[in-house]
C-alpha cells in the first residue's frame, strides 16, 4: 500500500511538472508573438537633411524613455517603424506614450500598436508649431491642453516678443511681463484642469503646474495644486514618477511648513537615502569630507556622460571626497540601473523630489558641493561649471587639463 501511495505521488508530481512546463512553454511562445508595428512618418520645415530624428518608448510610470530608434532626414522627411513582440508590453499598462525628438526638441506622441503617425511642421520648444496626427484619443487631449494654453498666453507672449525686438530693452519691464506670463499660464492651467479627466496627459501637466507653483512661490497657488493632487489623482497612480515629483515639489516639512530652498553658505539639510541592497544612509554620514551630490536619471544623457569622469575623479580623491548620485527615477527603474561606478548611487524612494527641491535643483544634471563643515559651497546645473568650481576646493590635474582643452 505504501509503495502504491508513493507511486501515485510521483505520478502526480510528474503530471504537475509536465503541466507547468507546458504552460511555461505556451507562455514563452506568447511572449514571442509579433504585434502590429507603429509607423511614424514626418516632414519638417527648416531642418537640414542628415539631422537625426529619434523615436522612444516611455518606461512604465517613469519620466524616462527607452528603446530609441533613429532615422535621418532625407529631403526633409523621415520614416521610423517601431516593431513589437508581446513581451514588450505590460498588461497592466496602456503602452501608448512615446517621444519624437529632433535636435534638442521633443514632442509627446500617443499611439496604439498598428497606428500610422504623421508628424509635420517646424520643430520647436513650443508644441504649437509642429503636430502629430495619431489614432489615439490622448493625442487629441494633449493638443487640447496645448491649444488652450496658447490661446491664454498669445497676447502676453506678443508683448514680450515686441519688447525683445525693441531698440532698447527695458529689463525691468521684461521681467514684469515674463512674471505676468508665468502667472497667467499657471492660473489658466489650474482652471482648465479642474474639470479634465485624469489620464497620463493630466499627470504630466500636473507635474508642470507643481513645478511652476514651486518656482512662482505663491502659497495660494501651491495650495490649489495640492488640492488638485488630493482630489484627482487615483491611488493606483501614486507611484507614477510625474505624480511623486509633483507631490515632492510642494511637500511640507515635518511641522507643516514650506520646504526651505537652501542657498550657498547655508548648512546642508540631512536626508535618508537607500542603496540597492536596501541599506539606509544619511547625508550627514560624510561630514568631515567634501561631499558631492549629483541629481541624475537614466533619461538624462548628460548625466550618464559625466559619470566616467566623475568616477575617475572620485577614485583619485576618495580619501577626502564622497560622491553620491541621487536618482530622480522611481525605485523600480533605479533598481535595474547599472552605471558601473565606484561612488554611491542612492535613491530616496520618492523620486528625489523633496531633496531636489531643498537643494535648489531645477533639472538634471544638478551638482551640489558641500564643505567638510557642512556648508553648501556651490550648486551647478551642468558639468562644466561644476568641475570648474570643484577643482577650486579639490585640485585635480586631469580635470584642469580638460577644462583648458575645452576652451
Amino acid at each position: 500500500m505504501k509503495k502504491k501511495i508513493i507511486s501515485l505521488l510521483l505520478l502526480l508530481i510528474a503530471t504537475c511538472s509536465w503541466a507547468q512546463n507546458k504552460n511555461a512553454s505556451a507562455s514563452n511562445e506568447k511572449q514571442r508573438i509579433p504585434i502590429a508595428p507603429i509607423i511614424v512618418e514626418g516632414e519638417f520645415n527648416g531642418v537640414p537633411d542628415g539631422t537625426p530624428v529619434g523615436f522612444a518608448f516611455r518606461k512604465k510610470k517613469s519620466m524616462g524613455y527607452a528603446n530609441i530608434l533613429i532615422d535621418t532626414l532625407r529631403n526633409g522627411k523621415f520614416h521610423i517603424e517601431k516593431k513589437f513582440i508581446y513581451k514588450d508590453f505590460d498588461e497592466n499598462d496602456d503602452n501608448v506614450n512615446y517621444l519624437v525628438s529632433i535636435e534638442n526638441k521633443c514632442m509627446t506622441v500617443y499611439a496604439y500598436p498598428g497606428a500610422k503617425v504623421k508628424v509635420t511642421g517646424t520643430p520647436s520648444l513650443n508644441a504649437i508649431s509642429w503636430r502629430a496626427e495619431s489614432n489615439h484619443p490622448l493625442q487629441k487631449e494633449f493638443y487640447e491642453y496645448m491649444d488652450y494654453e496658447h490661446d491664454k498666453l498669445s497676447a502676453i507672449e506678443k508683448k514680450i516678443q515686441e519688447e525683445y525686438e525693441a531698440d532698447e530693452i527695458d529689463d525691468d519691464l521684461l521681467k514684469k511681463l515674463e512674471r505676468e506670463r508665468d502667472s497667467i499660464q499657471l492660473v489658466s492651467l489650474l482652471d482648465f484642469m479642474k474639470n479634465r479627466e485624469y489620464n497620463s496627459v493630466f499627470a504630466q501637466n500636473l507635474f508642470r503646474v507643481s513645478l511652476m507653483a514651486k518656482d512662482f512661490g505663491n502659497s495660494q497657488l501651491k495650495d490649489r495644486v495640492r488640492s488638485l493632487i488630493t482630489e484627482r489623482v487615483p491611488n493606483y497612480d501614486n507611484d507614477d514618477q510625474y505624480i511623486i515629483m509633483a507631490k515632492g515639489f510642494l511637500a511640507k516639512d515635518e511641522i507643516g511648513k514650506e520646504i526651505k530652498v537652501l542657498k550657498v553658505g547655508d548648512k546642508m539639510r540631512d536626508f535618508t537615502l537607500y542603496d540597492r541592497k536596501g541599506n539606509e544612509h544619511k547625508l550627514s554620514d560624510f561630514k568631515g569630507k567634501y561631499t558631492v551630490l549629483e541629481f541624475t536619471g537614466q533619461a538624462c544623457g548628460p548625466c550618464l556622460a559625466v559619470m566616467p569622469t566623475l568616477d575617475k575623479f572620485y577614485k583619485r580623491h576618495k580619501d577626502k571626497v564622497e560622491v553620491i548620485a541621487i536618482s530622480v527615477d522611481n525605485e523600480e527603474i533605479w533598481l535595474k540601473e547599472n552605471n558601473n561606478v565606484s561612488f554611491h548611487e542612492w535613491n530616496d524612494r520618492k523620486c528625489a523630489a523633496e531633496i531636489a527641491t531643498a537643494y535648489g535643483s531645477k533639472g538634471t544634471p544638478c551638482f551640489v558641493i558641500i564643505h567638510p563643515n557642512g556648508n553648501i559651497l556651490n550648486v551647478s546645473h551642468g558639468a562644466g561649471a561644476f568641475f570648474k568650481e570643484l577643482i577650486k576646493h579639490v585640485p585635480d590635474a586631469e580635470i584642469e587639463e580638460q577644462q583648458r582643452n575645452s576652451k
